[in-house]
């Protein structure tokens, strides 16, 4: 079956929603999407899990600005129906409706913004933005993560557990793998911005000491923008991705890290759907090391 990202098509019965969720690190709260496997009700097995950040994006495609969605409740249960997982539980954080939705940058960077020569005088309201990321980084990691172990059937060790993201989601991503190693053995890091603090990760990924194997999952496109009348984004997307890619490549041998260069790929949740199954199959298939 081909999935259209324009489409919803996944079993709202099996979809749980956790309308105000306390967020106790940031003194909010948020709407926390929980979908489980096919088979969740009907057996007594024990799933890995994927966390997830914009959850909205990631099932609705009537709440993204493109009108796609990533279909990743659809493409877990066709890649289970086809016997290559035993099934994952996905859960989801919906992203801050704060500063009009930039927000978001608040929340999934622990640094602010730093702007690199090209970026100089861009979006001046972004120059206050990040900072928080440090505290949704705990609370993923401490009240988002013990509250899906305890409610729900998960297999709980690290090396069942994901975190995922795109773009500024991408960056938090890799930066809650790194920062809690004990607890994330995978991330998934969707056409990560590093431009906007690309620097702070890399000083933190230098002073970081890799305690456990991670498995990480990198893409990008070629045509990735965040502003059309910027010429140069789609080289500092694709080259920052590179650079961290070469970092932590080199940074231990227990970290596995790809690299997908998806050619003429722009900067959306269609790209991110065709791409997701490639991730979850890196971590949990058939053949995942």
């Amino acid at each position: 079956m081909t999935l259209d990202a324009r489409i919803k098509n996944y079993d709202p019965d099996r979809m749980i929603l956790i309308p105000d969720f306390e967020i106790p690190q940031l003194n909010r709260q948020r709407l926390i999407r929980i979908y489980l496997p096919i088979d969740y009700h009907s057996s007594n097995k024990h799933y890995p899990v994927i966390y997830m950040h914009d959850g909205q994006n990631v099932f609705e495609p009537a709440l993204c600005i493109s009108g796609m969605s990533w279909q990743a409740g659809e493409h877990l249960d066709q890649i289970q129906t086809q016997g290559q997982t035993g099934g994952i539980i996905l859960v989801t954080v919906d992203n801050s409706p704060l500063h009009n939705g930039l927000g978001r940058m608040n929340e999934y960077s622990p640094w602010h913004y730093n702007p690199i020569p090209e970026l100089s005088g861009w979006s001046d309201i972004k120059q206050s933005m990040g900072g928080e990321g440090e505290a949704y980084s705990a609370f993923i990691a401490d009240t988002l993560k013990p509250f899906i172990d305890q409610h729900y059937r998960t297999r709980p060790e690290r090396e069942y557990t994901t975190v995922a993201g795109s773009s500024m989601g991408g960056l938090i991503s890799l930066y809650i793998a790194l920062r809690y190693q004990a607890i994330f053995g995978n991330a998934g890091v969707f056409s990560p911005a590093f431009w906007f603090a690309e620097a702070r990760m890399c000083d933190f990924l230098n002073q970081t000491a890799i305690s456990y194997p991670l498995n990480i999952y990198m893409d990008i496109g070629t045509a990735e923008t965040s502003d059309q009348s910027i010429t140069s984004f789609p080289s500092l997307y694709l080259e920052g991705a590179k650079r961290l890619h070469r970092q932590l490549q080199s940074k231990s041998t227990q970290i596995n890290c790809s690299l997908l260069i998806d050619n003429k790929a722009v900067h959306s949740e269609s790209a991110w759907a065709r791409r997701y199954p490639e991730m979850v199959l890196q971590f949990y298939g058939a053949n995942a090391s």
